[in-house]
């Protein structure tokens, strides 16, 4: 296991700063995700540990040693590409064994890291098929195996599950986390969706505009949030924000699930948009006589309709308050 430290980190394309002053650290066998909108910087930071780009300032440092100007070689990562990178005239097994084909391994060491991958992945049967008889899924797995056979201290992937349906996703979420943790690989995980940067990660690292604008465990930043955008960010549905009722040049925050429903003259004055029914729950959708969208999670079938006046309340524990200018968090009243 190897620990990654990113220390000051900036890259510019001509006079774009994709990244800005990047601090950040994967401890041994953690699992970071690099979360983010589009061109906020994550995978150019991937990129940058993967030497598939040069940093114009900074130090990156793998496992005690600055590789700042190292090639990729001398690194000791794997990579996981989003189009999972596969030739397609090779086999499986051929596509799970290149690296190692390239490198002259010895031709029985070859073998015994292609059986072992294949069978942590289920690939026994598909080691002689071609790239093109897979499914989404089978492919997934096949870029893993080529991973895996590194038998690299740090993986690294940059949004692997994107190109797979939503239900595909979720279960290869489960495999990716529970491989991570049982080979002990310290791994770097890009991707734009909140839900699996959740679920999988150790820590998230949030980035805004080439910048990190909060990192932590999945609980820092979704019970503490660090400024409204994080607050906006996480969660789903995400926080509500609304001007603050009492005037003052903040912004309110109040979770979905901590919303609770009033009569018309009790608690914030709020009319009825839209009833999602999810089964289990439904998303009330408010609109505040400051015509602010509020969210509400709500359980049970006896809700009011479209169109009704009701009252919005919370615990005072359940409150959040963002600076109106800066976006950063303000101490509670």
């Amino acid at each position: 296991m190897s620990r990654v430290e990113l220390h000051g980190i900036g890259k510019h394309f001509g006079g774009h700063a994709a990244v800005q002053d990047v601090h950040l650290v994967a401890e041994p066998g953690q699992f970071v995700a690099l979360l983010g909108p589009s061109g906020c910087g994550k995978s150019t930071t991937l990129r940058l540990i993967a030497a598939l780009e040069q940093p114009d300032a900074g130090r990156i440092v793998i496992g005690g040693v600055d590789v700042t100007h190292a090639p990729a070689a001398e690194r000791g990562i794997a990579m996981v590409f989003q189009n999972y990178a596969l030739f397609p005239h090779l086999t499986v097994g051929e596509n799970i064994v290149f690296g190692l084909t390239v490198r002259r391994v010895d031709k029985a060491e070859r073998a015994r890291r292609l059986a072992q991958a294949a069978e942590l992945l289920g690939l026994q049967a598909l080691l002689g098929r071609k790239p093109a008889q897979l499914s989404g899924g089978q492919r997934q797995r096949v870029a893993l195996g080529r991973a895996i056979v590194a038998q690299a201290p740090v993986c690294l992937m940059d949004e692997p599950l994107s190109n797979l349906d939503a239900q595909l996703r979720q279960q290869m979420r489960g495999e990716i986390r529970e491989l991570q943790q049982r080979l002990g690989i310290t791994m770097v995980y890009v991707t734009h969706d909140q839900t699996e940067a959740m679920t999988m990660a150790d820590r998230v690292v949030l980035m805004r505009a080439g910048h990190i604008e909060q990192q932590g465990t999945p609980q820092d930043l979704y019970e503490r949030p660090a400024s409204a955008f994080v607050a906006g960010f996480i969660g789903a549905p995400a926080m509500n924000l609304f001007p603050a009722p009492d005037g003052s040049a903040a912004v309110w925050g109040v979770r979905p699930e901590q919303m609770q429903l009033r009569p018309v003259h009790e608690g914030l004055a709020a009319t009825v948009q839209a009833v999602e029914y999810l089964g289990a729950e439904s998303l009330l959708i408010c609109e505040t006589a400051s015509s602010a969208r509020v969210v509400l999670r709500a359980g049970g079938h006896a809700l009011p309709r479209r169109g009704d006046a009701v009252g919005l309340d919370w615990p005072a524990s359940a409150l959040h308050r963002f600076d109106r200018a800066s976006g950063l968090r303000l101490s509670q009243p």
